[in-house]
């Protein structure tokens, strides 16, 4: 193990993609890492139950980002690549993926108020709370266009400062909206009005892209090519969206808002590993995919995933020793009887995530439809199993079910992306990895 960390650190490759991965990490803190920092403001503000009104609120703008995003944020790197010295085709592409993502928002907003005609919930949540969704998911799809865009251009410093720029800005305002005011609906408000400045910063910043933006002779061809390589991320996007609100789901039907509540922190504290992978891989991704075809390439990109795997037992115990810590500080006195939870919830979620580092044989191989049925398999498997559980076993059975799912996910996903292209993956090192978490759930209970 030793030797093959040696290896991968003295990889030329690797030391270029985590240069890169510094200016993610920076782009991360003000999107994701950063609300980690408020959560204690948040959860210490409000009560258990408006907490959980919040969660829904980011689980709902998450599932309509990825209806309008429709998987151009992965299908356009490879458009990208080819068209990287053609000024005209990047300016058609940016601008396209803005105008397309725009126009599904529209169509979904018809569609929820048309709705709202018939009822005053949606989802649990009142007119003004998806209104607020609306509003958020349509500025921060700027703000994500044009951070995807650059990166993809290989220019993550500037990608990364105006995402980092946008987010901050409005978490920070929805702080202080939160104080002045008070109830979660205010920082939502104050959050709002930030990723708005942030996405004026965006648009600013890619001017000469929407300046000389026209349509292009083979327009409607590229604008095919970039729906078939797009689409099919679409399925894999909303099963994980899916998997989200199906844990949701299960817990509102079986328990009640205050469990959601107390799950809701369990599950955002557990996404900080699976975070600070997700930017490692983010600047190693345009290096990857560059490079594949190299013997060296390659082996970074099996590497990358045998050492995930490694990582997933390893992070359960810095968990399980760390969990009563973390709760009290992000949380307090009311939700540590829960703190039990968070080992359980992290490896579930790093089960379910493994697809960010083993799945290139689908985007090589032109594949990518394949990704539909393996995502819907791990739904279904995922409402099944967490819903059974969790009648027999309480929050755990739901965490549990979800982990489950996640291991079918890992592997099946690992053994069809090898027959598409192969890189060696060491398929019985999921089934280790496996083992060793269901052991140290069995034994640290």
């Amino acid at each position: 193990m030793k030797t093959k960390l040696k290896n991968l650190f003295s990889n030329k490759l690797f030391s270029k993609g985590l240069s890169d991965s510094k200016y993610y990490l920076i782009a991360n803190l003000g999107n994701k890492l950063f609300a980690f920092l408020i959560i204690p403001i948040i959860a210490k503000s409000v009560g258990v139950e408006e907490f959980a009104t919040y969660d829904l609120f980011l689980v709902m703008s998450t599932f309509l980002n990825i209806l309008i995003i429709l998987g151009i944020d992965s299908g356009i790197a490879i458009l990208l690549a080819e068209s990287k010295e053609d000024s005209e085709a990047l300016s058609f592409l940016y601008v396209s993926s803005l105008l397309i993502s725009s126009s599904a928002l529209l169509v979904m907003f018809l569609v929820v108020n048309t709705l709202f005609l018939f009822t005053n919930e949606l989802f649990l949540l009142p007119k003004e709370i998806w209104n607020f969704i609306f509003a958020y998911v349509f500025f921060t799809m700027i703000t994500y266009h044009t951070f995807n865009f650059l990166r993809w251009r290989e220019m993550a410093k500037r990608a990364s400062f105006i995402t980092l720029f946008s987010y901050i800005a409005g978490m920070l305002l929805g702080v202080l909206f939160l104080y002045l005011y008070g109830g979660v609906n205010s920082y939502l408000k104050g959050l709002i009005i930030g990723v708005a400045f942030g996405a004026g910063v965006a648009l600013y910043n890619s001017k000469e892209y929407i300046k000389s933006f026209k349509i292009i002779k083979d327009a409607n061809s590229l604008l095919k090519e970039l729906f078939i390589l797009s689409l099919p991320f679409v399925p894999n996007y909303l099963g994980n969206s899916l998997m989200q609100m199906a844990d949701r789901f299960v817990i509102l039907m079986l328990f009640g808002k205050y469990e959601l509540g107390i799950y809701a922190l369990i599950v955002k504290l557990a996404m900080i590993p699976q975070i600070l992978i997700g930017t490692l891989s983010g600047g190693f991704l345009p290096v990857m995919y560059s490079n594949y075809k190299t013997k060296k390439g390659a082996k970074l990109i099996r590497d990358f995933f045998h050492s995930y795997l490694i990582f997933i037992p390893l992070a359960f115990i810095v968990a399980y020793f760390l969990k009563d810590f973390a709760i009290k500080i992000f949380g307090g006195e009311e939700y540590l009887e829960y703190s039990y939870l968070l080992p359980i919830a992290l490896v579930a979620i790093l089960f379910l995530k493994s697809s960010q580092t083993n799945g290139f044989g689908y985007s090589i191989g032109r594949k990518t439809h394949y990704i539909i049925y393996i995502t819907f398999l791990t739904v279904i498997i995922n409402y099944v199993f967490s819903y059974v559980l969790g009648y027999v076993v309480g929050l755990e059975g739901v965490l549990l079910g979800t982990l489950i799912a996640g291991v079918v996910r890992t592997y099946l996903y690992s053994f069809y992306s090898e027959k598409l292209y192969s890189f060696n993956y060491n398929l019985k090192l999921i089934l280790f990895s496996t083992l060793a978490v269901f052991l140290l759930i069995f034994f640290f209970r």
